[in-house]
């Protein structure tokens, strides 16, 4: 509310809706665990050398890597739920473990 001249004036401001900003990154944060599950699969199959799973692999790769930086992104500013940020850091712990084997 802004008073001007003993009249009130009243901002209105676009209400953002926070369900639908949380579901868009629930639905990123759940693209990604399925991308880093093919991921881990291609990867696997790629050491055994499966020539299809070679090929997928560097694709598949640069893609995760790609959507865990807007993860990452948008962990600092801010926009992820503790609940969001645990599935993120559960899901790049998994292949940290994987490649490490």
């Amino acid at each position: 509310m802004i008073l001007k001249n003993d009249a009130v004036f009243e901002l209105q401001l676009p209400k953002i809706n926070k369900n639908s900003t949380e579901e868009k990154w629930d639905k990123r944060v759940s693209d990604y665990e399925n991308y880093v599950k093919e991921y881990i699969t291609h990867y696997k199959k790629s050491l055994k050398g499966n020539f299809n799973s070679l090929s997928k692999y560097p694709y598949m790769k640069i893609k995760w890597e790609a959507l865990g930086m807007k993860l990452d992104k948008a962990q600092k500013k801010e926009l992820l739920t503790n609940k969001q940020i645990k599935k993120v850091l559960k899901t790049q712990l998994k292949i940290v473990t994987i490649c490490c084997e």
